[in-house]
């Protein structure tokens, strides 16, 4: 069985700043600080995705490449949650 695989984002949060801020190639890594109202759309994006992914046959390779992907926009200060394959 294949995952069906959404055509949109399972949702989107705004974060406040990053820090380092500019980020250079040699950051080891970046922090995202979000409000708590946008940290809870960002929880329900998260969680509406982790609950897709379980509902995938674990058994076949598809359901085990199954994963989530953040997306940050820097130009729009955003997170998005999606699917995505692992390979």
């Amino acid at each position: 069985m294949k995952p069906r695989k959404k055509k949109f984002t399972y949702g989107t949060c705004a974060f406040s700043r990053i820090s380092p801020d500019p980020i250079q190639p040699t950051t080891k890594a970046l922090n995202v600080v979000v409000s708590f109202d946008e940290a809870l759309k960002l929880n329900i994006a998260i969680d509406e995705c982790c609950r897709e992914l379980n509902s995938y046959d674990r058994s076949t390779k598809a359901g085990r490449d199954a994963a989530l992907n953040l997306t940050i926009f820097f130009d729009s200060n955003r997170i998005a949650v999606n699917e995505e394959k692992v390979k």
